[in-house]
């Protein structure tokens, strides 16, 4: 099944090269860094469910779209940067399926970017770097790392980014079906495949989520490491690593800033002085290595987020989106 599904996508972007006279595309494939390029904030979005599942799924679970149904309704969502998805070994080969689905439904890399979490690097240095190799080579446009607590931890999960040919740990070979997603040549694909902004030419985003006091106590280590595109702070882990399980279940809260609360010269504020501290040191480890922060947001504090200096935004809905790249005034398609 799994090589039924990548022969596909090798087949339609044989198609696709031969209709475009290999045309080459757009200067940045990814359009996340073609908007940090010109300082304008990331928008994103988690994409249609594509499996039966994962945290916030109604019980019952419905029954997933047909692959071909979720791409077209992908292709036809407009109103994102990135598609944050739920990629896991346990739907690898229906998300190998989808990735064929989309091409055929005219989706591409410059179009419509995945991203998504993989393993903890110090709890499976060995399955970490091995999930990262699967889903890059599954067409993604970047990775982010969980509980990041040290530097080394970042520069392993850079190394499996980086191909052997650059002095990495990924094998140059395996790369047909991200190939074809980024609409590109093997040997084309391996040039751009790189961790941006270590090589400016690079096209991959590692991103981190620095989610608990491990994290927080080398944040100033693990920010300084080159090669790394943006980052936050995971509040509701923090929350539980830094106020304890009594402190969540008696209602304490879970890192988010306070609904309908307006931000006063910076982040809105949460409302925890502990957390807001945590949250503060970490972005100003961040903008200060110039990382592009990363912030959950809603309809309520995206404005204030930007205004903030925060670059990289996922939300849930369209009206978020607009409201960002109205605020912007935000030129399409980046």
């Amino acid at each position: 099944m799994r090589s039924r599904s990548i022969a596909l996508v090798l087949g339609l972007s044989m198609l696709a090269v031969a209709a475009t006279g290999q045309a080459q595309g757009p200067r940045r494939l990814n359009p996340m860094i073609a908007l940090h390029e010109k300082g304008l904030p990331v928008l994103g979005i988690t994409h249609p469910a594509i499996v039966v599942g994962g945290r916030g799924t109604p019980t019952p679970a419905p029954a997933p779209p047909s692959l071909m149904e979720a791409a077209r309704e992908t292709v036809a969502y407009k109103f994102s940067d990135f598609a944050y998805d739920n990629y896991s070994a346990a739907n690898a080969e229906r998300f190998l399926g989808y990735m064929a689905a989309m091409l055929a439904a005219g989706g591409s890399m410059s179009s419509h970017a995945f991203i998504s979490k993989i393993p903890i690097v110090h709890a499976d240095p060995d399955a970490a770097t091995a999930r990262i190799v699967e889903q890059l080579n599954a067409g993604h446009a970047g990775i982010i790392m969980q509980e990041v607590e040290s530097a080394d931890e970042v520069r392993t999960a850079l190394a499996a980014m980086r191909f052997k040919s650059r002095g990495g740990t990924r094998p140059d070979e395996g790369i047909g079906l991200a190939a074809a997603y980024w609409g590109l040549s093997e040997a084309q694909y391996r040039e751009k495949a790189d961790p941006w902004p270590m090589n400016p030419n690079g096209e991959l985003i590692l991103s981190l989520k620095m989610e608990d006091k491990y994290s927080l106590a080398n944040i100033d280590e693990i920010t300084k490491v080159p090669g790394l595109a943006w980052g936050e702070w995971g509040p509701g882990d923090q929350a539980m690593s830094l106020m304890g399980l009594a402190y969540l279940k008696s209602g304490g809260n879970q890192g988010r800033s306070l609904p309908g609360t307006a931000a006063t010269g910076g982040l809105p504020p949460i409302g925890e002085p502990k957390l807001d501290a945590a949250r503060t040191r970490i972005m100003n480890a961040m903008k200060a290595n110039k990382w592009a922060p990363l912030h959950s947001s809603n309809v309520e504090n995206v404005i204030d987020l930007i205004k903030a200096g925060v670059m990289v935004h996922h939300g849930t809905s369209v009206e978020l989106t607009n409201k960002g790249r109205a605020f912007t005034k935000r030129e399409m398609p980046y």
